[in-house]
């Protein structure tokens, strides 16, 4: 049987599986505004929530717990003049809440959530949130492990009060559409600066919930939907790091090119911020404003996380069976079985034939270095009338 018409059997498999996953969910029946790459499929993953479950600020439920932490992903306790807390974020009303309050004169308590699991490209994010009746900014964002590359799914402040100044009223009628590349030590940052960077419709973001999404295609290709539009696109390495920061070699050097974009995988974030260049021109809110508390609060109905994979990768109880580590992988990938297996082949996405393993042992070790980065479906052969598919992410060397 041909690559091909294997991947015409499972289609509808897939179709279902997909149908089965998003049933009942608050996002069915809306329609994902972009399509995977040619070949591929969405699939939902478990990082999703609906939020359909109630979860105390202290301590978290089970269901909230298995799927986030409700801190930062590392001990950084908030920019400016934010002091994040676990206390401060909360499921009520199917509606995930992050409130912020006065923690002293001149700090913030608010809240920051991390999901359990990372995801990488190619993948649709999207996120049904209320933007806050505040100078605070309302934030949902992808930060790879390290802090080194970001992209930003919501950024918003949706206060519009003319008479704190006219610049509040600017930056509360727009939502920041943007991505970093970081070098932490020295610190350096670029992110886009063009007029895109804010996007405008005239739209009031603080008065009625809206989607914003974020089509990860690939590490030099980002597309930003707004309630189901495309609102704008950055694609190539000199939108996505013209300064050379994401170098494997010399960071920042641009007379040496080993960029790899937005290549890692990243953590979602949920947070609220007192952000220090706000701050720094006034535009923190005052006791009497944070006295509002529904003002002060960030809410999200739900967010779904969609990965591209090949129809393949669907995965039955054979498949289930195998360990695959690391995955994204650099160099070697060790494969762990409750079984002995005879062979794996590995396939890029056109259905080429790369090599070929012989598996002798239930944990094995192959060598992925001389391939290039990005998705390869892997062909396990478990006897002669036995096989099955999974997938796996080549990082660049």
């Amino acid at each position: 049987m041909t690559l091909n018409l294997m991947k015409n059997n499972i289609t509808t498999l897939s179709f279902l599986l997909m149908c089965a996953l998003v049933s009942g969910q608050d996002w069915n029946g809306i329609p994902i505004p972009t399509n995977p790459p040619i070949d591929m499929e969405w699939e939902l993953q478990a990082s999703s929530d609906d939020f359909n479950y109630t979860s105390s600020a202290s301590p978290k439920s089970s269901e909230f717990l298995e799927k986030w932490d409700d801190y930062y992903h590392n001990a950084w306790s908030g920019p400016g003049l934010t002091i994040w807390s676990r206390t401060k974020s909360l499921v009520e009303n199917s509606t995930l809440q992050i409130p912020a309050t006065r923690l002293n004169a001149a700090n913030i308590s608010t809240g920051c959530i991390t999901s359990r699991e990372t995801i990488i490209y190619p993948a649709y994010v999207e996120v049904y949130a209320k933007v806050m009746n505040s100078t605070l900014a309302s934030d949902v964002w992808l930060l790879s492990p390290d802090d080194t590359q970001e992209i930003d799914i919501l950024e918003a402040y949706g206060d519009v009060n003319p008479t704190r100044d006219p610049i509040n009223v600017w930056f509360g009628e727009r939502i920041h559409l943007s991505h970093h590349v970081f070098i932490r030590q020295p610190f350096a940052d670029w992110q886009p600066t063009t007029p895109d960077t804010w996007y405008y419709d005239g739209t009031i973001w603080k008065d009625g919930y809206h989607r914003f999404g974020v089509y990860w295609r690939d590490p030099l290709h980002l597309e930003y939907y707004i309630d189901g539009v495309l609102a704008k696109t950055t694609s190539g390495m000199e939108q996505i790091d013209p300064l050379h920061h994401t170098n494997t070699v010399n960071p920042g050097d641009t007379s040496n090119d080993t960029r790899t974009g937005l290549n890692k995988a990243m953590d979602i974030i949920i947070n609220v911020e007192d952000q220090t260049w706000r701050s720094n021109q006034g535009l923190t809110p005052t006791n009497t404003e944070l006295a509002n508390t529904d003002d002060h609060t960030f809410k999200v109905d739900w967010i779904r996380v969609y990965k591209a994979v090949d129809p393949l990768s669907v995965e039955d109880e054979n498949a289930k069976s195998i360990r695959m580590f690391p995955n994204p992988v650099l160099n070697s990938l060790q494969i762990e079985s409750n079984s002995r297996l005879k062979s794996v082949s590995i396939y890029n996405l056109n259905g080429v034939l790369i090599k070929i393993e012989r598996l002798t042992e239930t944990i094995n070790t192959i060598d992925l270095s001389e391939l290039a980065n990005g998705l390869y479906i892997l062909k396990f052969q478990k006897d002669d009338s036995i096989s099955f598919y999974k997938k796996i992410i080549k990082e660049a060397n």
